[in-house]
This record gives structure tokens, sequence and C-alpha cells, in this order.
């Protein structure tokens, strides 16, 4: 009897230990759901200066003086400058979340404030790129830019300016390691302002080459920006644009949609004879 007394005080003396733990990890995990982040900077309140966007959104990969780091390039030397840093913000190719993210065009994180002052600051740690281009569309002459256009442009971005695949090819990144990189795509340019256009010519952006100005002169900018601008509207005298996708989709239609309404009619005269 007293064995099975004693049995029981274990019993219990056990119950109310696992309940005070069970009731203390409760109080812990109380309002812990989630994990836990630090408080981000606000970004509503008074604007931040460029230094500060740049330390909070830039230097984890650039470098806090634009030295670069393992993890992404200078933003100093080369064409790197106002309008290399411009392009990529008014782009929205920057900032990126992590290093390996695929960069391409999307919404502007800056306001038009914000993007000046980043500007202003990367340029201030002596980037020796070219200045902010000012083109001016109305001067150029449609027909060089288009002769321009097909001579150094269509090969990539294609001769409607939607883009197209590139060949695969080697780089180097900036730990001096040399790897293939396949699936690159030339961007379309149905977005691009006058300005974009003419900052991706003096800069060359990703796999771009520099179209600097011993290349193009002033007016030959203004003519090629002037028919990429127009290829972004242009007036489809020859019927439905098809998508803008060139001869290959032309004729592909004609193929299809074509051969197929001679083969329906032959199948209906056919038909209708063999009834007969």
């Amino acid at each position: 009897m007293e064995r099975a007394l004693r049995a029981r005080y274990a019993r219990f003396l056990l119950l109310m230990g696992i309940g005070a733990i069970s009731l203390q990890a409760c109080v812990y995990f109380e309002g812990q759901t989630e994990r836990y982040s630090p408080p981000a900077i606000p970004s509503t309140a008074a604007h931040l200066s460029g230094e500060e966007l740049y330390l909070r959104d830039c230097a984890w990969c650039h470098g806090d003086q634009g030295g670069g780091t393992s993890r992404a390039p200078d933003v100093v030397t080369g064409t790197n400058g106002p309008a290399f840093t411009h392009f990529m913000l008014t782009t929205g190719r920057m900032p990126i979340g992590f290093p390996t993210q695929v960069i391409q065009r999307a919404p502007p994180a800056y306001e038009g404030q914000d993007v000046d002052a980043i500007i202003a600051h990367v340029d201030s740690l002596g980037a020796a790129g070219p200045p902010i281009p000012e083109p001016d569309p109305a001067a150029g002459d449609s027909g060089l830019g288009a002769e321009l256009y097909q001579e150094n442009c269509a090969a990539c971005h294609s001769t409607t300016g939607v883009g197209g695949a590139l060949a695969p090819g080697t780089a180097q990144d900036v730990s001096g390691t040399v790897a293939r990189r396949t699936g690159l795509v030339a961007p379309g340019l149905e977005e691009s302002s006058a300005t974009e256009i003419a900052e991706a010519m003096l800069v060359g952006p990703g796999t771009m080459p520099v179209f600097g100005a011993e290349t193009f002169s002033e007016d030959e900018v203004d003519s090629i920006v002037r028919y990429v601008l127009y290829l972004q509207d242009p007036t489809d005298r020859g019927g439905a644009p098809i998508g803008r996708i060139g001869p290959v989709a032309e004729g592909a239609v004609g193929w299809i949609v074509g051969l197929g309404a001679l083969l329906l009619v032959a199948r209906v005269i056919g038909t209708r004879t063999g009834d007969e």
C-alpha cells in the first residue's frame, strides 16, 4: 500500500514538473512565431543622403569606397561613373537582392532625387566614367540611324529592337575565374528612353560593347537614338506587325495559315467531288 502511494506521489510530481516547464515554454515563445529581423531603415521619412543610400544598398557588394568585393566589381574604374550609375538605377537593374541574381530591367527602386544623390556620391569616390549624355533625337537623321543600327546593333537586339538570344561565351568574374556563360539574352529596347539608349552605347552594360566618342559622333548617336525611338512605335504599312519578331515569324504565318487554308480548300473541294 505504501509503495503504491509513493508511486502515485512520484507521478504527481512528474506531471507538475512537466506542466511547469510547458507553461514556461509558452511564455517564452509568446509573440515569437516569426524569425527576428532588425528593423529596416525607414525610407518614407526625410530623404537619405547619397552616401547613406549607397552604404545601405550598394556597399555590401561594391565596397564602401566603390572598389568592389568578391561579390561584385568596382564602380569607379573604366566606364563606371555617372552615366553607368544612372543607367543601372533608372532601368531598375540595380540594386539586386543577392549577388547571383540575374540583372534585368525592372521598375526603378529610387525616386529621381535619390538617384541623383547616389550618382553624386559614386562620382565623389573618383568614378572615371563618362557623364550622363543629353541626346537630341530631333537633330538626328533617321535614315543614317537605321543604317548604323542595322550594322552595329541589330545582330543582338534584332532588326525590330525586340531583343534576342546571344551565343554562349566565356566571362571572367571578380575573383578571376573564367566560366562559360549560356542563356545570354540581349534585352529589348521597347521601354528605353533617349538618355538610356545613349548611355548604353557609352558604357556598354553587361556583354554589350562600348561605342564611345571614338566610335560614333554626336550626330550619329542622335541618329541612332532617333531610329530606336521610331522602332518603339513604327508605322506598320504592310498590315499586322505579328509582334515585330521579323521575317521568320512572317514566313511561319505564311506557311501555317496560307498552306493550311489551301489544304482546307482542297479538302472541301475533294469531299464535294467525291459526293457527286
